[in-house]
């Protein structure tokens, strides 16, 4: 995968270049520290994805998504940012972004949302837990759900269900975007008060 990278803190920008660096499958083609660089980027290397800052030097992450998603619909861009705001989730999702992320994420995890994104996987988290959104859960996620309700850990579910544990952690995620939770203890308890799981 071609990853262009947007990013204004010269730090991170270059601890996160030389980690991505260092997955097989993953090569950083094309870097910023001002979004109003990401078309001209896109124009002349056709990366696959764009991790696209909210806040740059030059222009809106945001703003500068829309743009990319116009001219280039099949390039995927995640929108990361360290500012906790349900108003830029709202925002970049508006915007066509295919993911959003938060900084505090692990690279662990940001490898694989680069992965799901890739394959149309879409994440739009959100801060608040009362947000009146229902999610609807698949026969897979209800095994994870009833799993982490006994305790079992992202690789414990990974083995017993035969699953990546790449894919078991995007599927949490997944969940906790989706009800707009925030914890194992919350997405278990929302999960028996509907009646989805039980605890025999």
């Amino acid at each position: 995968m071609k990853i262009i990278l947007i990013e204004d803190q010269n730090l991170l920008s270059t601890t996160l270049r030389k980690a991505l660096e260092q997955v097989p499958d993953i090569e950083v083609v094309g870097q910023s520290d001002k979004a109003s660089d990401a078309p001209d980027l896109c124009t002349r290397l056709q990366p696959d994805i764009v991790v696209m800052d909210v806040f740059t030097r030059e222009g809106s992450g945001i703003d500068y998504t829309a743009r990319i998603k116009q001219a280039f619909p099949k390039i995927k861009v995640l929108v990361m940012t360290g500012v906790e705001d349900d108003r830029l989730v709202e925002a970049a999702e508006e915007a066509g972004a295919d993911m959003f992320i938060w900084k505090n994420t692990s690279l662990e995890e940001l490898t694989e949302f680069i992965r799901y994104a890739q394959k149309d996987y879409r994440l739009f988290p959100s801060l608040n837990v009362d947000n009146g959104k229902k999610a609807s859960f698949s026969d897979l996620d209800l095994r994870i759900v009833a799993l982490l309700a006994q305790g079992k850990s992202a690789r414990e579910i990974a083995s017993e269900l035969y699953l990546g544990y790449g894919t078991v952690r995007i599927h949490i995620s997944h969940l906790y975007a989706s009800t707009g939770l925030k914890s194992r203890a919350q997405l278990v308890a929302y999960a028996m008060r509907a009646g989805l799981i039980r605890l025999d």
